[in-house]
């Protein structure tokens, strides 16, 4: 039920119960949805050419120690080191092969394997969502991807990290950030050098 301490509501609410606030006989509510999701565009066969492999575990590997080490988010991801990195290098199995690279993630996991169900277990609301983005730019600022690859991967992820909120704090839609927002929003934050797990084999 909608908790709302007014009843004036914006145009287009379809909450349940409905504008007045009270509940009526014979009424439909009409069909919604709560959040949309973008279109969701893969990388260039070119990222990987420029990148290559190595170049994109690497980023994988700043990625998510960045966010291991975040105060808010930190807890989702294992304390063991080695769990850790085993779990980092599935990831990285999944973009390198999500590029054009070797199906190693597929032929491991299968291939009808969905990102977002697995994720179900992990609580991802519009806040860790902005975290994570926060975090892939830090780890595309320190990597030594040309600009245009850098720009093409964020591409990829802004949209795809939508797909993975499972928990909703607002009916309002995900803030969207394209590179040149995710400058001027992250740009002056400190760009700290990989951890020794981000550079472990």
């Amino acid at each position: 039920m909608c908790q709302s301490a007014s009843h004036h509501h914006p145009p287009g609410h379809q909450c349940a119960c409905r504008r007045s606030g009270r509940f009526a006989p014979d009424v439909l509510v009409p069909a919604g949805h709560d959040l949309e999701y973008p279109e969701t565009p893969f990388p260039p066969a070119t990222l990987l050419a420029t990148v290559g492999e190595k170049g994109l575990r690497t980023l994988v590997r700043d990625h998510h120690t960045r966010l291991r080490e975040d105060a808010e988010i930190g807890h989702l991801f294992a304390r063991d080191d080695t769990i850790f990195l085993e779990r980092v290098e599935k990831i990285a199995d999944f973009v390198v092969e999500s590029c054009g690279g070797p199906t190693a993630y597929s032929e491991a996991e299968g291939p009808d394997v969905c990102m977002r169900t697995r994720h179900f277990p992990f609580e991802i609301d519009e806040r860790a969502r902005e975290i994570w983005l926060e975090k892939l730019f830090g780890a595309l600022a320190a990597s030594d991807f040309p600009t245009d690859c850098r720009r093409a991967y964020w591409k990829w992820m802004e949209a795809f990290s939508v797909r993975m909120i499972n928990r909703r704090r607002t009916k309002a839609q995900p803030l969207r950030f394209s590179y040149d927002e995710a400058v001027g929003r992250w740009a002056q934050a400190s760009v700290h050098q990989p951890s020794r797990h981000a550079t472990a084999t």
